[in-house]
């Protein structure tokens, strides 16, 4: 055999198929690493909304690959389908280029184009991915080209992280390097590209059409598969319980063949571990959606060479660690696992869920890291808090409250006050002395006045002034103190103008840089708390730059005061508070929960794909892989579901997902204790029933196959 080997030559068709493919995954994963940010900052989809469409759109692509199956295996083969389905493929990525370049379109219109688009693709790139590597296999003959088709697998695995680890690089470095259409993102400039690059791909694809083995679509298997398993079924529940029957698909071998019904058995078999697979991918997927959300609050600068890592582009470190890895699997991997006994290929599953698990776990511990703590008040308990608007010091004077220190509060300052009331709304009677340098205004020494503190609640007040006799008060600012941070971990900004300035309108909040973002202060006349983004930001007024240094931080409260300065000027001036910081922390923090995923995934996808391959009955092939597929949608479906059931806070959400795998894992390694490895050849049968290959299975204990 090694010498016919040697005689035949690699087929040429095949350098068009990894190139096909490698241009391909290169816009299905620049697509994928942008999209999220897409539907949050151009669609204005909130944070749970684009992850539920994010994940929607992944399950569709990998519902897909059962229709491509069903499409290659029995009507127009694998040539055709992937023709076809590529055309519907790039046709979506221009649809969604176009989209983005809508701007003079409503956001209505915009959205419903690019849901378009993303459907298209779907299709497409979910009709194509059973037929592209089973294309290739088909270029060689076996078993002669059984090393050579070998070498293949690896070349076109390698083309898959290749062009995911250039695209995950530069399609974040495309889409804010430069502006366009009004914008200072240019996800426009991003999709073209990826677009290109299908385009590309088709063109590479129908280059080699004369060179490639197009085999004829064959029996409807997977019908076939369905049906037998549908029939078993419907036999059990109608037919009585018989001593003779083992197994309930033996019920249907009166229509469908020995062969059909042992297959089926054996992929019943391997298809209960699949029941395992779901969860894995829910945490897998979300790299490119909640872990990118969650890099959008981390800072991405790195010092001393003026670069900055985007936050989708943290992606990249996938396909880069992975490439490395699998080079590595046989030398160093693997036969660390085995040293610790992980040999049989469940084994390894259980290991990479391990992985998995502990991923999750660094991420809730990053995420609460970046939340920071929020202020829990006792329910017996309640607070105010009091916010000096002048440039003396205050003191806080009252014969029922308790005072921490001598109940000073600096100029410009605040001071927090607890108290626990007799009822659930408590009066308090204070009063507030200010020092001599206030001494212009009335009744700066003795300011009596009345406090509410209601139970679990907080409560601010403004020291001020009126504008008309320069009379000192304490104003409550309106509402109660709202301590809960946004799930999305942007800032909450409240604003508070003195009395004695007019809030006419032209206060406003810009943003520092080329790209300005602007708040109207109108817009926070209620004072309420609101959302807004993090950076740095500049309080102009009347076109003049009043304040420079307003800094926004994620996950984290704050009050801004405007008051009239006491120089000479009278103009305004302003004071940020912030209480229940968060913290700005490095985006390279998020590389530990990578790194965990990375080698879970690696090990989890390498394994697998051979588990599913080795343990499958080789005329059923096409099915297993149809739903390997599947398992991957459903677990994007459930990553949609706990996105729609909104945990209040996202730390919540991962450590469900941790506990999620947990349980999963425990599952897995339940169904590998009670698991019988199998091994499969075929012999052709020696009896004419329907002309059937006859496979014979036997334990894998009891068959020694060469190199296992």
């Amino acid at each position: 055999m090694e010498t016919t080997e040697k005689k035949l030559k690699s087929p040429k068709s095949v350098w068009f198929i990894v190139c096909n493919e490698l241009c391909e995954r290169f816009n299905y994963y620049g697509l994928r690493t942008i999209l999220v940010l897409y539907l949050t900052s151009i669609l204005n989809y909130t944070n749970d909304e684009s992850t539920m469409i994010y994940h929607s759109f992944i399950f569709l692509s990998y519902f897909m690959p059962l229709f491509g199956a069903i499409l290659a295996d029995s009507y127009w083969g694998k040539f055709k389908t992937m023709l076809r389905l590529s055309i519907v493929y790039a046709v979506g990525n221009v649809i969604l280029t176009g989209a983005s370049m809508a701007n003079s379109f409503t956001l209505n219109s915009q959205r419903t184009i690019s849901i378009v688009g993303l459907i298209c693709i779907a299709v497409g790139t979910g009709g194509i991915k059973p037929c592209a590597s089973t294309l290739g296999g088909d270029q060689f003959q076996l078993p002669e080209q059984q090393h050579q088709l070998a070498k293949f697998f690896s070349r076109f695995i390698i083309a898959i992280y290749v062009g995911s680890l250039i695209s995950t690089f530069l399609a974040p470095e495309l889409r804010k390097s430069a502006q366009c259409f009004g914008s200072d993102k240019c996800f426009p400039l991003a999709f073209g590209v990826v677009s290109l690059l299908m385009i590309s791909a088709i063109v590479i694809f129908i280059l080699g059409r004369k060179l490639y083995v197009k085999r004829k679509p064959e029996n409807h298997v997977i019908f076939k598969t369905f049906g037998c398993i549908f029939y078993g079924v419907r036999k059990k529940i109608v037919s009585t319980p018989s001593n003779e029957v083992h197994h309930w698909l033996d019920l249907a071998s009166n229509k469908f063949s020995k062969t059909e019904v042992s297959d089926t058995k054996a992929a019943l078999e391997v298809l209960y571990t699949f029941i395992a697979y779901p969860v894995f991918w829910a945490l897998y997927e979300q790299q490119g959606s909640r872990w990118t959300l969650q890099a959008t609050l981390m800072d991405g600068k790195l010092d001393g060479i003026g670069w900055e890592i985007k936050p989708d582009q943290m992606q990249t470190i996938h396909p880069l660690l992975a490439l490395l890895l699998i080079l590595s699997f046989d030398r160093v991997l693997f036969p660390i696992l085995a040293k610790f006994g992980i040999r049989r290929p469940l084994q390894k599953l259980i290991f990479s869920n391990s992985m998995a698990v502990i991923a999750f776990l660094l991420t809730a511990v990053l995420q609460y890291k970046i939340f920071g703590s929020s202020t829990a008040i006792p329910i017996a308990e309640g607070q105010f808090v009091v916010y000096n608007g002048f440039d003396c010091n205050v003191r806080v004077l009252s014969s029922s409250l308790p005072l921490v220190g001598n109940g000073d509060i600096d100029p410009l300052g605040s001071a927090k006050f607890k108290y626990t009331p007799h009822s659930d709304n408590g009066i308090v009677n204070i009063r507030l002395k200010l020092n001599e340098s206030c001494g212009s205004y009335i009744n700066y020494d003795n300011l009596d006045t009345n406090v509410t503190i209601a139970r679990g609640e907080s409560i601010s007040y403004f020291l001020t002034s009126s504008s008309a006799n320069k009379e000192i008060k304490l104003r409550r600012i309106n509402h109660y103190d709202n301590f809960i941070k946004p799930k999305n971990g942007q800032p909450n900004l409240r604003i508070v103008i003195a009395d004695d300035i007019e809030n006419d309108g032209s206060f406003t909040l810009v943003t520092a840089g080329k790209n300005q973002l602007s708040y109207n202060i109108s817009s926070f006349a209620n004072e309420y708390f609101k959302q807004v983004a993090f950076g740095n930001f500049s309080l102009v007024h009347g076109g003049k730059r009043i304040s420079s240094n307003i800094n926004l931080k994620p996950a984290t409260i704050y009050t801004l005061i405007i008051r009239r300065s006491d120089g000479d000027s009278h103009g305004p001036e302003s004071k940020l508070y912030a209480t229940d910081e968060g913290n700005y922390l490095h985006i390279l923090w998020q590389t530990p929960q990578y790194v965990c995923m990375i080698v879970a995934d690696v090990i989890f996808i390498a394994t697998s794909i051979e588990f599913s391959f080795t343990e499958a009955p080789p005329r059923i092939k096409s099915f297993i892989s149809a739903c390997y597929s599947m398992t991957q949608a459903v677990g994007n479906l459930v990553v949609v579901i706990v996105s729609a059931l909104s945990f209040r806070k996202q730390v919540h959400e991962y450590l469900f997902f941790s506990g999620l795998m947990l349980a999963d894992t425990l599952l897995l390694a339940y169904l590998s204790n009670n698991y019988k490895y199998k091994a499969f050849r075929q012999q052709l049968s020696d009896d004419n029933d329907k002309n059937d290959e006859n496979t014979v299975v036997t334990n894998q204990s009891e068959l020694q196959l060469d190199g296992k």
